[in-house]
């Protein structure tokens, strides 16, 4: 079985390669069928996040962004946290 890191580095791969396809479908002005995926590798099944929780065990969310964490681990930021300002 391959490394955490490596999975991680071919779920990038399948994500990227998925995306060139549509983009090129986009581009082509969407004509009809569309591009066939990229077949979804067998060793990506099962894949998790895998970021510490606060209890500190392995998120098991299985819903991935291309950084191959999910959006609880590896989202948008949230933004500052400050005090508003005062008037």
């Amino acid at each position: 079985m391959s490394s955490t890191a490596q999975l991680r580095k071919l779920w990038r791969q399948y994500h990227l390669a998925n995306q060139a396809r549509y983009q090129e479908w986009g581009e082509r002005g969407y004509c009809h069928p569309p591009p066939a995926s990229v077949p979804y590798p067998d060793e990506l099944d099962g894949l998790t996040c895998g970021a510490k929780t606060r209890a500190g065990t392995p998120c098991k969310r299985r819903d991935l962004y291309l950084s191959g964490r999910c959006r609880l681990h590896g989202g948008l930021s949230t933004g500052p946290k400050g005090k508003a300002p005062t008037p």
